[in-house]
């Protein structure tokens, strides 16, 4: 994990809604060449705003790089047979870092600043029992139904002051960690799979 980060207060059309709503520059189209091996952070850290309260995340270990010209990441996690997660429409006032992805054991990341605070998503494999049992610092709180979200319940965390919540899919788990509940929710309830964010399209 890199120590400098730290956290406070989504083939084909789909690609191109994914750009779009997330903010990535659709310009970029000069990042064919880019391997997942070469993509480096950078300087794509997410900033504090100047209220927020920096908090560390919880360790999953070694993440991705996470570049802004993101979108061929997302290609190679859909095309290894991810469900790959992805912000439809972000809320507003908030941007996109960028994202990456590690083939192996996989990992989906994207990383934002809110006007809250920075807010990351991962998906990693294993049910949320996996990925969140024995990380040091997690209290258990109520979970958030987002039924009317298409999504479900999400079990909800507070680790050390920030916001954790994470939800169960086929063979992978969402955690989306934040400044607040209000603020991480807000991420939950603007998430698809990749493969269905073009059917959103007008």
């Amino acid at each position: 994990m890199r120590t400098t980060r730290a956290i406070g207060p989504a083939l084909g059309v789909s690609l191109v809604l994914l750009a779009g709503a997330c903010g990535d520059d659709p310009s970029n189209a000069s990042d064919t060449a880019a391997d997942a091996s070469s993509e480096t952070s950078g300087d794509a850290s997410p900033s504090q705003s100047p209220t927020s309260t920096p908090v560390d995340p919880v360790d999953f270990g070694e993440e991705p790089a996470v570049r802004k010209p993101y979108k061929r990441a997302a290609l190679r996690a859909v095309d290894d047979e991810l469900v790959t997660m992805v912000p439809t429409v972000l809320p507003e006032g908030w941007t996109t870092v960028g994202g990456g992805y590690r083939a192996d054991p996989q990992w989906w990341r994207m990383e934002f600043t809110a006007p809250a605070g920075d807010v990351v998503l991962d998906q990693l494999p294993g049910s949320s029992d996996d990925v969140l049992a024995d990380r040091p610092g997690l209290t258990p709180g109520d979970d958030v139904d987002l039924s009317d979200w298409g999504t479900g319940r999400w079990s909800a965390w507070d680790h050390d002051g920030a916001t954790v919540l994470a939800y169960d899919l086929k063979t992978s788990t969402v955690v989306l960690q934040g400044p607040d509940l209000e603020t991480v929710r807000g991420l939950a309830e603007s998430l698809l799979p990749a493969e269905d964010a073009g059917e959103q399209e007008g």
